[in-house]
């Protein structure tokens, strides 16, 4: 038999003081001992793997003894006394035992030899091993009691983008705007940049080159490749390689992910370029854990690897961007995620890009209880118009041209007055092209088939100075989105179905465009976008996301070979815009980071709590699922004295492999209540505390909101009894009790709504805490175990 070791990740470290609990486990000597218990509810593997067969499957052993990190933690909550020592020797004789566990399982197979890898040894957020090994040993393992758990290692990615190739939908653009939007260049003028915050960004790794990271990126690890340099995967590795530029999905062999990630976080804007990025901490260190590869993809494995290398190298904030479609609290991830909070590491995760499949689709980690999950959300920016004239079939028509895309190579205002010849090109497709001159002319196209930006594609691969995309829809308006600038774009512009359709059933060989005055109008903003995942989270109906952050079309920096290869090197077009939660996530990684320059004495749930009690409501109405309490709004959070924190029950993986984990928030959520015996009547408690020198007295003010997909619960005779007001004296902490009641004819569904808490001395000074519930006509302890609480959603 053969054992290799890729890596083993056991260092120690201090924390900072915790503020959770676990249930307990005991500190004892490890024995090595068969388990007597039945051993199903240890396996987590998919029902597509053959126990039987000796193919090979990587898979995840959590092992029974906690980790160091929680262990301290627990201790620390509980008042008992455990030194770090003591803790990584309980770990390490867990794993030394599990060592003889391996040389026992393999030492059965006599008649061949039997091979068996471990990938990754964790001790420090997770205590456990990442193996591969034949499927039909997995079975073995399972009979030892020093065995907790065994997951599936499965695929992780990067949080894709929201690839406007593939939508033809609404698009409002972000931009650099979201950071005087939010507030933040002010935070900067007050000094507060994230100096003496070490942020870590776990992603497909980054271009330390560029000029907006390279002065503060500090380091990391490469945990794809297995080295201290977490580049990301280049255009010049791609010629290496030998295999496809892109994948089925469409998606590059090269990544540039990570890096846009980074700008937002920690860009510093020191590029002698017009487009440099100031990102939301920029005086914070990055460090970069590449645990994502080619394609944007990687392994379970690796991501909580990088979990725990990031708390092993004492971050303060980690950001991750990827995950699963999952909407499963207690994914692998989403147990590394919540033991990192527990030692002391504020973690922002994204909700995930299936909002368009409706509520439900937050992913993993996004669905842990612990972290923070951002949802994404939109900023009004101003959208460049052209009035228009046109030289067609002897007539002249006009048209009011708004801006699709932009190139960095054209300054829009330069083509006031300019003269261009006109051309149709149908569609816009390839061979719309083909027997078509449009070298420095303007491509005139339809909507429809192919994407817009395939459209400008081919324009620009033809050689069009640019290209006019007229709406196929009638009474619709113009084309509704903007995908911003690039060097792969040229100037492109939308006509309404009205004006485009009349010009195009006259153009000849002679038309021309004749561009007017440049305006523009401003878009709307603070609306939710479309793709951005849903709660509530399977199992126990928790609010997630917790907040919302810019997301929509936010322009960051991307490596240099993005830009084409003739431009590796080379980093004054280095940027792009993308769309996602992948992208709104770093916004609020960022935002902690100011507010641990601001308070170092901030724990992961004060960080979690005041954002969501800062926050801001929408334009348009949302339900408490979807954008939890809403967009976060920096300044507020950071200068609060006030705190109204909740203690609920998140799910977590422990003893029992199914527990319960404290999680200190700034929501009341009261879970899945039952009408299958009588009458509901629940109770949860806010815990409000004063840390200004002068007593405040509040207003309270309750309301449902029955909007896409929570019920009206005044048609259940459903209500929240609290305080009509309360009073908190200066540097105290009050409890504040609410009672959910409803009769047992409640109808069967989701309820949520907000608590608003007014100052009465100034009403300008206001909270915000979500409520929620998901009421079932079952009992809810009947549900069969793995199946989601929630009656009707995915379970998985």
């Amino acid at each position: 038999m053969k054992k290799t070791t890729n890596l083993n990740c056991t260092k120690s470290l201090s924390v900072v003081a915790l503020s959770f609990c676990m249930v307990a486990s005991s500190f004892t000597s490890v024995q090595y001992v068969k388990a007597e218990e039945q051993t199903d509810t240890k396996l987590l593997l998919p029902d597509s793997i053959n126990l039987s067969s000796d193919e090979e499957i990587s898979i995840i052993v959590e092992l029974d003894e906690l980790p160091e990190q929680v262990a301290l933690a627990l201790a620390e909550e509980e008042g008992n006394v455990l030194t770090e020592a003591e803790a990584q020797a309980t770990v390490t004789e867990s794993q030394e035992v599990f060592e003889d566990i391996l040389d026992d399982v393999f030492a059965q197979s006599p008649e061949k030899e039997v091979d068996y890898t471990v990938n990754f040894t964790y001790t420090t957020i997770f205590n456990g091993v990442a193996l591969t090994l034949p499927a039909n040993k997995v079975e073995d393992l399972l009979q030892y009691e020093e065995v907790k758990a065994i997951y599936n290692d499965e695929e992780v990615e990067l949080i894709h983008p929201v690839d406007e190739k593939g939508y033809d939908e609404p698009v409002d653009a972000t931009m650099v705007d979201s950071i005087p939007f939010l507030g933040i260049s002010d935070l900067h003028i007050d000094g507060l940049t994230g100096e003496g915050i070490k942020i870590g960004v776990l992603d497909t790794g980054v271009d330390y080159n560029h000029p907006d990271l390279k002065g503060v990126y500090k380091g990391g690890y490469d945990f794809v490749d297995n080295d201290d340099d977490p580049m990301e995967a280049t255009y010049e590795d791609w010629l290496a390689s030998g295999l496809p530029e892109f994948d089925s999905a469409n998606r590059s062999y090269y990544t540039s992910h990570g890096t846009h990630v980074s700008g937002t976080t920690n860009g510093t804007g020191e590029n002698e370029s017009e487009y440099a990025v100031t990102g939301v901490a920029p005086d914070a260190e990055l460090y970069a854990y590449r645990v994502l590869g080619p394609y944007g993809s990687g392994a379970t494995s690796g991501v909580i690897a990088g979990i725990e290398r990031s708390v092993e190298d004492g971050m303060d904030v980690i950001n991750l961007s990827l995950g699963s479609a999952t909407n499963n609290p207690i994914a692998p991830t989403g147990i590394a995620t919540n033991n990192a909070a527990l030692a002391g590491v504020t973690v922002v995760t994204s909700a995930g890009n299936s909002g368009r499949s409706g509520l439900y689709t937050i992913g993993a980690p996004g669905s842990a209880a612990l972290p923070i999950s951002v949802g994404a959300s939109n900023v009004p920016i101003e959208v460049p118009e052209f009035t228009s004239q046109y030289a067609v079939g002897g007539e002249t028509l006009a048209g009011d041209l708004r801006v699709i895309a932009e190139s960095f190579e054209t300054d829009l205002a330069s083509l006031t007055g300019e003269t261009l010849p006109v051309v149709s090109a149908s569609l816009g497709r390839v061979q719309d092209f083909e027997n078509v001159d449009v070298k420095d002319k303007v491509a005139f196209v339809a909507r429809g088939e192919i994407a817009f930006v395939d459209k400008i594609a081919n324009a620009k691969d033809a050689g069009a100075a640019g290209i006019v995309i007229y709406n196929n829809i009638a009474g619709a308006g113009h084309n509704p989105v903007y995908v911003g600038a690039s060097h792969s774009y040229i100037p492109s512009f939308s006509l309404t179905y009205e004006q485009g359709q009349v010009i195009a059933d006259l153009l000849d060989e002679e038309s021309t465009i004749t561009f007017g005055d440049m305006s523009a109008i401003t878009t709307i903003g603070d609306t939710l976008a479309d793709f951005s995942s849903r709660g509530p989270v399977n199992y126990t109906a928790a609010i997630k996301p917790e907040v919302v952050a810019p997301g929509v079309d936010v322009f960051s920096t991307i490596p240099s070979y993005m830009a084409g290869p003739e431009y590796i090197g080379e980093y004054e077009y280095s940027y792009g815009r993308s769309s996602g939660t992948s992208m709104a996530s770093p916004h609020v990684a960022g935002i902690a980071a100011l507010m641990l320059q601001a308070n170092p004495e901030l724990t992961p749930a004060d960080v979690k709590t005041k954002l969501m009690n800062t926050a801001v409501p929408m334009t348009n109405d949302y339900n408490v699922f979807e954008v939890g309490a809403g967009r976060v709004n920096p300044q507020a959070a950071i200068d609060t004295t006030m705190m109204f924190q909740s203690t609920m029950d998140g799910l977590h993986v422990e003893d029992s492999l199914l527990t319960l984990i404290p999680d200190r928030t700034g929501a009341i959520s009261f879970g899945p209540v039952s009408t299958a015996t009588g009458n509901i009547r629940e109770l949860q408690s806010l815990r409000v505390t004063n840390a200004s020198d002068e007593a405040k007295s509040f207003n309270v003010q309750t309301s449902f909101q029955a909007v896409n997909g929570t019920l009206p619960a005044g048609a259940s005779g459903m209500t929240l009894q609290t305080n009509a007001s309360i009073s908190v004296p200066a540097g105290e902490t009050i409890t504040s009790n609410s009672f959910l009641v409803a009769p047992k004819t409640a109808l069967q569904g989701l309820y949520g709504g907000y608590m608003i808490f007014t100052n009465k001395d100034d009403s300008s000074e206001v909270y915000r805490v979500p409520f929620g519930t998901y009421v079932s006509e079952q009992a809810i302890a009947d549900l069969p175990i793995g199946q989601p609480v929630i009656a009707g959603t995915p379970a998985s």
